[in-house]
């Protein structure tokens, strides 16, 4: 700890942080226990016992993996992206090397193409995914479940040898909107120091590499100065890489990329109120519209076996598409009351709605990791159970052992509890971003609080809608 002279918020700072981070197999470190993990979990899934709750892959998957994977959003952004399997193994394949920089690998390296350089691909991935898990039943079918993994390693590979870098990672994975967009709220950030020392620097080593480092992999240049953690997966190659030890690793507000970064894009807008739409109004619409929508849909369409029989299926996925619909309408029409509300005649709504979509994440985050506290609290003592299970048939886990215990942590009413608290602090973080982004848009006071009042009133609705899903499922 020799390095802290005096308070500070550059990690970097710390002499033993900043002598691992420049370690040229740091990430290694972390990716290989991780892929370790997955895969035992994998060969549970595929070859182990058919009962999810008696899987240890699947426990892993659904009740471990997706509860850390959205508790990093809180605390690191992309923190997960650092130790992820599946991008690591697209990686090691294009460069032919584990963590040292070789001249050539396998990948062709070729540009992805200009015009999909956003996130609509990863916001339809997303939703189906979401989908998948949710009305589909992906996290209670190891089938299902085997078939997703093979997608995300074949996919990882086939699109790292084909495109440079992490393309994979940027715009393919099912999850880079929600780790992307919900990053922006983490209150940690890699950033260059001075501004000055990159204007001077000719090598650019953070973005292209040295002779011993790789450049960034997410294509992001510490020299023009980033303003958001969306891409940033946390890997410390452009800090391995500066020749002048200008990058740092900050801790800052919570949400402050939300509303300081310079400029907002319609993908990103969107995206984030979908992100916050699947846990408020399509959460809403299913526990509202499901029952009586399948007894139509019964009448229409061929029964199955269920639960995933077609009447279900189609109805769910016309309420999970309604549900996203009626969100972005809404905010798009509450957008439009802003425009009116501010008297700003060369204002648009839809510059509004890019501008004030942002404010939506702290709530949508907070409502999917109150959810996933839920589930985690009924399910948790299932892990212990399946542990169990693995290491009497391991790593194959094809042993069926007596039930597995699932002991509720907290009472129904103490869950719920928790979750309003959750979801409160959501909706004032999203206040807070709300009212931060009209500050930035109008310098008058007056002018910023009535723009930000329709915007508060659209965050309130979707609060009550997740709110009241959440009674309703009691």
């Amino acid at each position: 700890m020799n390095g802290i002279k005096h308070l500070t918020t550059d990690l970097l700072e710390i002499g033993l942080i900043r002598r691992l981070v420049r370690l040229p197999f740091f990430q290694f470190l972390f990716v290989v226990p991780s892929l370790l993990i997955f895969i035992i979990a994998a060969l549970s899934i595929f070859f182990g016992v058919r009962h999810a709750g008696s899987n240890f892959g699947m426990v892993f998957t659904w009740v471990v993996w997706w509860g850390m994977l959205v508790s990093f959003f809180v605390v690191l952004g992309r923190g997960w992206c650092v130790m992820c399997p599946f991008g690591a193994l697209g990686e090691w394949v294009q460069r032919l090397s584990l963590w040292w920089k070789r001249k050539w690998g396998l990948g062709l390296n070729l540009k992805y193409p200009r015009r999909l350089k956003n996130m609509w691909f990863a916001l339809v991935f997303f939703i189906v995914f979401i989908f998948m898990d949710n009305g589909y039943g992906i996290s209670n079918s190891p089938p299902l479940t085997a078939g997703l993994i093979v997608v995300l390693v074949l996919g990882a590979i086939w699109v790292g040898l084909l495109f440079e870098r992490r393309t994979f990672c940027l715009y393919h994975c099912p999850l880079t909107l929600f780790i992307g967009i919900s990053s922006m709220f983490a209150p940690f950030e890699i950033r260059r120091k001075d501004a000055a020392v990159c204007r001077k620097c000719e090598s650019k080593a953070c973005f292209s590499g040295s002779e011993r480092t790789y450049g960034c992999p997410m294509f992001e240049y510490q020299g023009r100065g980033m303003d958001k953690n969306n891409d940033c997966i946390l890997c410390t190659e452009c800090i391995k890489s500066c020749p002048h030890s200008n990058i740092g690793m900050r801790l800052r507000l919570w949400g402050h990329d939300l509303w300081a970064r310079r400029e907002g894009r319609l993908d990103e807008s969107i995206g984030a109120v979908v992100i916050a739409a699947l846990v408020t109004t399509v959460s809403l619409f299913l526990v509202m519209f499901l029952p009586p929508l399948k007894s139509l849909m019964d009448k229409i369409l061929p029964a199955g076996a269920p639960p995933n029989d077609w009447p279900r299926v189609v109805s769910i996925s016309l309420l999970y598409l309604g549900g996203v619909a009626a969100s972005l309408l809404l905010m798009y029409g509450f957008s439009y009351l802003s425009k009116l509300f501010s008297g700003v005649k060369d204002v648009t709504a839809k510059s509004l709605f890019i501008h004030f979509g942002y404010a939506a994440v702290p709530l949508g985050i907070m409502k999917f990791l109150s959810d996933i506290t839920d589930h985690v609290l009924r399910t948790w003592g299932a892990v212990f159970g399946v542990i169990n299970a693995l290491l009497q048939d391991f790593p194959l886990n094809r042993v069926m052992t007596e039930e597995i215990t699932v002991k509720q942590v907290l009472s129904a009413g103490q869950t719920y509890l928790l979750q309003t608290v959750m979801i409160a602090i959501g909706f004032s973080f999203s206040l807070y971003v709300a009212y931060k982004l009209a500050e930035r848009k109008f310098s008058d006071r007056d002018v910023a609080f009535r723009t930000f009042l329709p915007i508060g009133a659209f965050l309130f609705i979707l609060t009550m809608a997740a709110l009241w899903a959440l009674s309703a499922a009691l």
